[in-house]
């Protein structure tokens, strides 16, 4: 297992515990009325909202387990054989861990992308046969560009994609527990706590409704945040598509200032920018990015290289700050 997955399995273990051990822990443990109190009316509400409920989590976990171990293997494997064929350069390499048989490298990518722009870019990738030193500064790798609409994959030509048959198990576990506590859970409730008064036991803290409820809230919540600090942190709405698509050129910072956001105790700097897009029309526009506390004392006004896209040349992003 690698650290990356140990503390996935850690965090997710960690959240699961006040999403679905807690609100069940609190429960059970609280004292149970002599009998139930709710209303028949309000009990078929309880009831069709916890269905409802657990609809659609399974429904939203079917999907991530459908692109997790067979969509996202199939558009990978399509893009390494049609892609388009993009020739680039190693220009550096480091190598960033080991699993098994293979190493993993952080390689720093030169090449001409869709619209001829030369870019550099650092790509991880997990190398299954280090013996025959294939990435070495200086080498040259061919990769493999698909673009749908908006969304772009970049990947070599010698892709070679295989299932981890844990994580496969492991999720396919979570599957069948997500059905048990979806169908088995309430009849062991109904069983427990009706008391001949049918689903009348149903209130809107019982886990089953309310573990679901958390559980798509919470999902929310970090999607939402993790949305927040990419935008916080100057990140392209679409990385790879400002990589494939992106034109360079020098603008000029005209002023930055703090706007007193902070991630991670770094601040947010804002930067009035301006720059020449590919009409030749002179543009302004805000820029915004974390930038490290240790660096604040380096910020300067005058030139900076910048990337734009032709569709939407008011979005830029700092040539520096490029990557996937």
């Amino acid at each position: 297992m690698t650290k990356h997955d140990f503390g996935l399995s850690f965090w997710s273990l960690y959240t699961l515990g006040f999403t679905v051990a807690l609100p069940t822990f609190l429960y059970y443990n609280g004292e149970f009325e002599e009998a139930p109190q709710e209303t028949a009316s309000a009990a078929f509400l309880y009831l069709g909202l916890g269905a409802l409920s657990w609809l659609v989590l399974i429904g939203l976990y079917c999907r991530f387990f459908i692109k997790l171990v067979f969509t996202d293997k199939y558009r990978l494997e399509k893009t390494a054989r049609e892609g388009t064929t993009i020739v680039a350069k190693i220009v550096d390499k480091v190598q960033t861990g080991a699993i098994r048989d293979a190493i993993t490298l952080d390689l720093r990518l030169a090449f001409n992308n869709l619209v001829g722009t030369p870019v550099e870019l650092r790509y991880e990738l997990n190398d299954s046969r280090p013996f025959e030193k294939r990435f070495e500064v200086g080498n040259t790798i061919e990769m493999s560009a698909s673009v749908k609409g908006k969304e772009v994959i970049l990947v070599p030509k010698s892709l070679d994609v295989s299932r981890k048959k844990g994580v496969v198990i492991l999720y396919s576990v979570i599957f069948l527990l997500l059905l048990a506590a979806a169908i088995v859970y309430p009849i062991f409730s109904y069983r427990l706590e009706s008391e001949g008064s049918g689903w009348r036991f149903l209130k809107l803290y019982h886990p089953w409704i309310l573990v679901p409820l958390i559980n798509m809230g919470v999902g929310l919540f970090i999607i939402l945040l993790q949305g927040f600090i990419a935008k916080a942190s100057g990140e392209a709405d679409q990385p790879l598509h400002m990589v494939m698509y992106g034109i360079k050129t020098t603008g000029s910072i005209l002023s930055f200032r703090q706007t007193g956001t902070y991630i991670n105790e770094q601040p947010q700097v804002q930067f009035e920018i301006e720059y020449t897009d590919h009409q030749d029309t002179r543009r302004k526009t805000v820029y915004k990015k974390i930038v490290s506390i240790l660096d604040i004392h380096k910020l300067d006004c005058g030139p900076k290289e910048i990337m734009f896209l032709l569709d939407k040349p008011e979005r830029i992003v700092f040539y520096e700050d490029l990557t996937v």
